[in-house]
């Protein structure tokens, strides 16, 4: 299962108490998802892949309006043969829903679409959080991947996705409120609310009550974190091995050199003794010829030297 569904029945398994935050549910997820024609018979419909938001959906409507809404497998909608539910909202209950939940207004006799985001509906901050929860179970996602061992790290991200950049616009100052800064942007026929910093999708989090899911993304960021730690040291660890390597085949190489043209005799002993000691010992690091050298010295006069052996070589090769 998607980090995304473990958010969303995470939010369907607590049951809303109160009336105001039941409506304001049903209008973040009827502005953010739902199917709405004014036009004849006033229709809505919402279509998902969660089967437990028809019963939640339900609940909350049965216990506002005293109806219940059915719902029913739609297979055109059927992918990775996942099954699709479509909940037909009845007419006349349709009509004050809208209105209920500000997604429409009467004006001059007639219903029209409102799409601002109700200011009633966000009235209280317990209502406020019932709608961004709503919303996001109607539109938002996320590409977090928890636990994911087999694949490289992705990275944190959460968005809401929506054919209509007001609503959008409106739900981005909500988060402000909560100083989380969304980012808005067009990709195809739609508009994206993102948030891509790991503890600002934290907070929308917790602003939406998913608090386990809070915790499992903590629990993914302190398991990345040492990860990447992990990943800097071995990198580190590689790059100085490779640079001994690479540091002791060059000395290797100019005290053969010097053996060939003139022979180690010619040299001053304290260069002699440093080339006997790399050539006895041609793969270890300074630290270990230090600690094998049967005579005083430093890191520093050991490296000297040694550079000293590959100056004197260039010079023979010239």
């Amino acid at each position: 299962m998607s980090f995304s569904k473990d958010i969303k029945n995470e939010i369907l398994s607590k049951p809303i108490t109160q009336d105001c935050c039941g409506l304001a549910f049903l209008s973040g997820i009827l502005s953010s998802s739902a199917f709405i024609c004014l036009k004849g018979d006033v229709k809505v419909s919402l279509t998902t892949d969660l089967s437990n938001l028809v019963d939640y959906i339900n609940s909350i409507i049965v216990k506002l309006y005293g109806v219940e809404v059915k719902a029913q497998v739609c297979k055109k909608y059927q992918i990775k043969k996942e099954d699709f539910y479509t909940v037909d909202i009845p007419k006349d209950l349709a009509y004050r829903l809208l209105i209920d939940t500000g997604c429409a207004k009467i004006e001059n006799g007639n219903l029209i679409r409102c799409f601002n985001v109700d200011e009633y509906m966000i009235k209280e901050e317990h209502c406020l959080k019932n709608f961004v929860a709503g919303v996001f179970v109607g539109c938002g996602t996320s590409s977090i991947k928890i636990n994911n061992q087999n694949r490289l790290s992705t990275g944190y991200h959460l968005e809401f996705a929506s054919k209509n950049q007001i609503f959008l616009l409106g739900l981005k100052k909500i988060l402000a409120q909560f100083e989380i800064y969304a980012k808005l942007i067009k990709r195809k026929n739609s508009y994206i609310l993102y948030v891509k910093d790991a503890n600002e999708v934290s907070n929308v989090l917790a602003l939406i009550g998913a608090f386990n899911a809070v915790l499992m993304l903590q629990n993914e960021m302190a398991i990345r974190e040492v990860r990447n730690k992990i990943n800097r040291q071995t990198n580190c660890i590689s790059a100085n091995i490779n640079k001994t390597v690479n540091a002791s085949i060059k000395q290797n190489n100019a005290i053969s050199l010097i053996v060939s043209k003139i022979g180690l005799e010619e040299l001053p002993q304290d260069l002699q003794d440093v080339a006997l000691l790399r050539m006895a010992n041609p793969e270890e690091s300074l630290d270990e010829l230090i600690k094998l050298a049967s005579y005083k010295i430093t890191k520093s006069a050991l490296n000297y030297r040694l550079n000293k052996l590959i100056k004197i070589a260039d010079k023979l090769k010239e």
